[in-house]
């Protein structure tokens, strides 16, 4: 019986580890189930139009990189999804909130990095190309920094935040990135720390130990505080068009990296409703060789998107301002709501990817300021704002040579460009007159009244954006 007994333990016991491990090795693979609050992330078992997974991504999606009293940066799970890893599975969304008069020290990424800056103003100084150029940037700024250049910059308001949204394209390891330090001490580590003692002698021509208190004794941390003398010399220098300042090398005009007011673009599209702002490769040459564009829409509160698709970007989308929630089409997990499936002679679901999808699922998710989506190219999407407050959403257009934004409804609706014949064959002559109608009824374009105002008559206000 002893024996019994021992025997059904140890089996229990080698179970309990089995499963431990099968555990941990999903939690690997999936994503963060459980953040450092103990909040339950995205499991791969859950619905996907539920919370509109996998386009959609919230708050505790994101991981704590660093965090201190003066400020934090965090990451966004990858978009590790194979309906997403093929077109942005590479890219990663980050969040950078630092506190009055904070500090960020001198590193580099292994990674491009495209920002906008949501709230408040800075200093941003990079080292590359053997000078220094010191940049103002402030609220509706967009910049790239390319990958290897050495940043610091600094929150130059006394009581407001920076807080700045970037999408990094990792150019060593796939999406993944990392982030190097010169100078540190425990934490950030200084990447100096690496190297033997004779080598960094050799390289400093200076003795191990002064090299060591310079560069692996500084314990401030990644984010500290500035005194106010301290920014005002940090910003002393700084331009709207970056001025080097020290050092050798001169920078042609096509290789500027400089902040570019995004709501200082002409508007792509603008009325009561709302307005669009781009900057493509054609104003910024370094969008231009990541294939990459940037814009903002403003949607004035309870107005909306038209329904509209991208010829061959995809959009990575960060609500920085408001709620409501958005809409998309999917035809890659058809078969609920109005979705029709195709089926073979006796009535059964045909199996194999191969197979032609004639049904689309609805994808769809309550949206709120650090909401991410993913909008690939193809898919007709809308986002509505709620009736709270304007919705304000930038978009990283990733892959965006040669992109067109197609729109299916409103005032620019590229169906209005169907000829009588074939709508003819489409409606049917009786019904020819109907589809006129209803393709041609909506005045307004891009930005149109939402369900809400057209259910109460109303025409939706001036936008005070």
């Amino acid at each position: 019986m002893k024996t019994s007994v021992a025997a059904m333990a140890l089996a229990l016991v080698l179970s309990l580890c089995l499963s431990l491990s099968f555990a941990s090795r999903d939690v690997e693979e999936v994503g963060w189930r459980r953040g450092e609050e103990g909040r339950e992330r995205w499991d791969e078992g859950r619905s996907s139009s539920e919370g509109g997974r996998p386009y959609h991504f919230g708050e505790e999606s994101f991981r704590e990189w660093t965090h201190s009293r003066h400020g934090q940066f965090k990451v966004l799970e990858r978009f590790d999804h194979e309906l997403l890893r093929g077109s942005v599975g590479d890219y990663r969304v980050a969040c950078l909130d630092a506190a009055p008069r904070a500090f960020l020290q001198p590193s580099h990424y292994d990674a491009d990095e495209v920002f906008y800056v949501k709230e408040g103003e800075g200093v941003l100084v990079v080292l590359r190309k053997g000078k220094r150029e010191s940049f103002c940037v402030r609220e509706g700024d967009v910049m790239v920094i390319p990958a290897g250049s050495i940043v610091y910059s600094a929150n130059t308001h006394s009581s407001k935040w920076l807080r700045v949204v970037m999408l990094l394209n990792p150019v060593s390891t796939p999406g993944r990135f990392e982030e190097f330090f010169p100078v540190g001490g425990e934490n950030p580590e200084s990447f100096f720390s690496a190297f033997s003692d004779e080598v960094l002698q050799a390289a400093f021509n200076t003795r191990r130990e002064e090299v060591v208190r310079v560069f692996e004794r500084q314990s401030k941390g990644e984010i500290s505080q500035a005194s106010e003398e301290q920014i005002r010399e940090l910003s002393r220098s700084c331009s709207r068009g970056g001025r080097g300042g020290g050092g050798g090398g001169s920078g042609s005009s096509s290789e500027e990296i400089k902040p570019t007011s995004l709501p200082s673009q002409k508007p792509r599209y603008s009325n009561n409703h709302g307005r669009l702002h781009m900057i493509t490769g054609n104003e910024c040459r370094h969008l231009r060789d990541l294939d990459m564009e940037v814009g903002i829409a403003n949607i004035t509160r309870g107005s909306m998107i038209a329904p509209k698709y991208s010829t061959r970007a995809t959009k990575i989308a960060v609500v920085v301002e408001g709620s409501g929630y958005f809409e998309m089409a999917c035809p890659h997990k058809s078969g609920s709501g109005r979705s029709s499936e195709r089926r073979g002679e006796h009535g059964r679901e045909e199996e194999g990817e191969e197979k032609k999808s004639r049904g689309y699922k609805q994808v769809r998710a309550q949206i709120k300021e650090g909401s991410v989506i993913v909008l690939p190219a193809g898919h007709p999407a809308t986002f509505v704002a709620g009736n709270e407050g304007n919705l304000a959403v930038v978009c990283f257009g990733v892959g965006a040579s040669n992109d067109e934004e197609v729109f299916l409804a409103g005032g620019n609706s590229l169906l209005k460009q169907l000829d009588t014949p074939a709508k003819t064959l489409l409606f049917g002559e009786q019904e020819r007159e109907a589809a006129d109608r209803v393709i041609g009824a909506q005045t307004e374009s891009a930005f149109l009244r939402g369900p809400q105002q057209q259910r109460r008559g109303g025409g939706g206000g001036v936008s005070d954006m």
